[in-house]
């Protein structure tokens, strides 16, 4: 049997495992409609299966919780540690991806075992590696048109026996529109999964699904009638559908498990748990009030009619300065774009930088044609560089930062058409760019400015490690770490509510060859505390004003340290499971499929799930230490590929 020219084996007879990713499922949710009869797939895998809470990393975050599941390691043995990393001997910060994954994953122990896997969908497996077996690359994906499937001939079959292939759920800030997104997505990802189920051979499969996390971000206000943004006729409105969208969830678990037969273990895992978010927090605002954060000074304007500095125009499209409203239009710079492949903007030349530091540009957006792109992008002596960018909004505000690569640089603002962005035009009023840390008086910064759920990271600025480092290693570094946590678990909102849970020292945290990559400190904010999510009355280095806020209407949803574990099939005992932690997944795995564990991963087989057959003591071998990643460590994304993911993860609220 082929499927597109590619060679298909026989289904293997032996022991499967199917594990079922489902980002910030939640028992808070899923119980309550078990129990109401609304998802009875769902209630199977509990009633005939072994079911309880999962526990997961701190911070529970995407990409250090799904990559610890995989190992069966903390971050300091595998190496990521968030959305962002820091380049080597810089402050500079770069989006994560597979290649910084510096650990063997289940589905290379499974290779070196003669065992097949396959993935579809799980978190940072772009770009995919030449495994034995099939990889559909998930979350960091920038594209359809890159190269996201291994073996490579098998992305062409997908795309035509399968259709348009949805990446994500889309950024929406209603609730109706991200439902559309979801339902689109599953039936794609449920297609796809049981077409590779049925043209492939495979030991081990592994499906994640993020629409769950994507919806609850911003649907957890319609379910919780505790939050306080609780409406009682947006509940009536919106519950039913959110609830339908679960249902569709239960009827493609049930098919699965039709599906996979009685020589298969299904088991279903969530990276982390979900709750209700009530207030979010600066801690950047809070390092700037303090005195521990110190930006520069330094800030380059442009508003018509004046120019600093004076620009040139750029492109085939066409640029005019407005000076006062005209013709219907705002004042300011408008650039017009009237075909495909075509950009218009102006350049502006600037001098006197520092490498070493962080930028901020921001553009005003005063009148823009429906879907117009503003990109943002550096010329120099080298290359062309996208750094940034976005969808103009008439009246938004549209920024980025970015590390200058020559101390001397244009900088080009333009609207494109270019990658089949629509035609039309823009109005921008103002273009400005102002300096961020001053690292010379910097003592701690803050890792990922987006503070991503639940678990941001400081830094310290240390003397050695960090380029221009201030703070000296021993007494004093120890000294301001103690100081941090001092005063952080004793800040309060307005009304005397604590604002953080507990702050960790990465050593409590992280152990292994990467653990000094991690931060210094690991902030884990209160129940119902999340981080600013571009808050407008939270904004990044702007340090007067409040640190907390009540939580705007766009996100009412947090991540939470307890997700779910189930696991269903003739090879387990039901019952309820405790003590289950994401480390245990890996190993737990393994165990199930006969393959020798390393005999340092930090979680253990979970035998109490076991039958009997399977209750001896597992099989160890000799650790991996190499990280050993396939993939080559080249730059993962060319410059529009990167604009897409930063973007991405900007609208979520992980970076700044």
């Amino acid at each position: 049997m082929s499927a597109g020219g590619l060679s298909i084996g026989e289904h293997s007879q032996h022991r499967r495992v199917f594990l079922f990713g489902l980002d910030g499922a939640t028992f808070t949710l899923l119980r309550p409609w078990m129990e109401g009869g609304d998802l009875p797939a769902f209630a199977r895998l509990v009633a005939e299966g072994a079911w309880g809470p999962l526990v997961s990393t701190i911070p529970p975050m995407t990409p250090v919780a799904w990559t610890s599941m995989v190992t069966g390691v903390s971050a300091g043995k595998h190496g990521i540690f968030g959305f962002l990393k820091t380049r080597p001997g810089s402050y500079q910060r770069e989006v994560s991806s597979s290649i910084d994954r510096r650990r063997p994953a289940i589905w290379n122990l499974l290779d070196q075992a003669g065992l097949r896997s396959v993935l579809v969908g799980v978190p940072y497996t772009y770009p995919p590696e030449p495994i034995n077996g099939v990889m559909v690359s998930g979350f960091g994906t920038p594209s359809v048109e890159t190269e996201f499937v291994h073996p490579r001939p098998l992305r062409d079959v997908i795309l035509r026996e399968l259709g348009p292939y949805p990446l994500e759920v889309l950024y929406r800030k209603d609730i109706v529109g991200r439902l559309e997104d979801a339902h689109r997505l599953t039936a794609h990802r449920h297609a796809l999964v049981r077409f590779l189920m049925r043209e492939f051979s495979w030991d081990f499969f592994m499906f994640v699904l993020m629409t769950t996390d994507r919806l609850q971000h911003i649907a957890w206000r319609y379910l919780d009638p505790s939050h306080p943004r609780y409406d009682l006729d947006e509940a009536r409105r919106y519950g039913p559908k959110i609830l339908d969208y679960y249902r569709r969830l239960d009827d493609m678990v049930a098919d699965l498990l039709d599906l996979l037969g009685a020589q298969t273990t299904f088991i279903m895992a969530s990276d982390h748990g979900f709750g209700p978010l009530e207030r979010s927090m600066s801690l950047l605002r809070w390092l700037g009030q303090t005195g521990l954060l110190r930006v520069g000074g330094r800030r380059w304007a442009y508003a018509p009619p004046e120019q600093i500095p004076p620009f040139t125009a750029a492109g085939c499209g066409r640029v005019i300065q407005r000076t006062s409203p005209a013709d219907k239009r705002a004042a300011g710079l408008t650039f017009e774009v009237d075909g495909p492949d075509v950009h218009a903007g102006a350049v502006f030349r600037l001098t006197h930088l520092d490498p070493l530091r962080r930028y901020e540009l921001a553009a005003t957006v005063t009148d823009a044609a429906p879907g117009a792109l503003l990109e943002f992008s550096t010329t120099g002596p080298g290359e062309q560089r996208i750094i940034g960018g976005g969808a103009a909004l008439r009246g938004g505000r549209i920024s980025t930062v970015f590390y200058p690569a020559e101390p001397e640089l244009d900088l080009l603002v333009c609207m494109t058409s270019h990658g089949g962005n629509p035609w039309g035009y823009l109005t921008v009023s103002s273009v400005t760019l102002d300096e961020r840390e001053d690292w010379s008086h910097t003592v701690a910064y803050v890792i990922d400015d987006g503070e991503a759920m639940g678990g941001p990271g400081i830094r310290l600025n240390v003397r050695g490690r960090e380029p221009a480092g201030i703070v000296a290693a021993g007494d004093e570094y120890e000294a301001i770490r103690a100081r941090i946590i001092a005063d952080l678990q004793g800040l309060r909102d307005d009304e005397g509510r604590p604002l953080v849970q507990q702050v960790f020292r990465r050593e409590e945290v992280y152990t292994g060859p990467y653990a000094d990559e991690s931060p210094d400190l690991i902030v884990a904010l209160a129940d119902g505390v999340g981080g600013p999510t571009r808050h407008p009355l939270l904004r990044n280095f702007v340090f007067e004003g409040p640190v907390s806020a009540p939580a705007t209407p766009s996100i009412s949803g947090w991540h939470r340290l307890e997700g779910v574990l189930v696991a269903h099939g003739r090879e387990i005992a039901p019952g309820k499971i405790s003590g289950a932690h994401i480390l245990d997944v890996c190993p737990t795995v393994l165990h199930l499929l006969g393959v020798p564990i390393p005999r340092d991963v930090g979680g253990r087989v979970l035998t109490g799930i076991l039958g009997e057959g399977l209750r001896h003591a597992p099989a160890y071998a000799s650790p991996t230490v190499a990280p050993e990643s396939s993939v080559e460590a080249i730059d993962v994304y060319n410059p529009e590929e990167l604009r897409r993911i930063e973007d991405h993860l900007r609208k979520l609220g992980y970076i700044e």
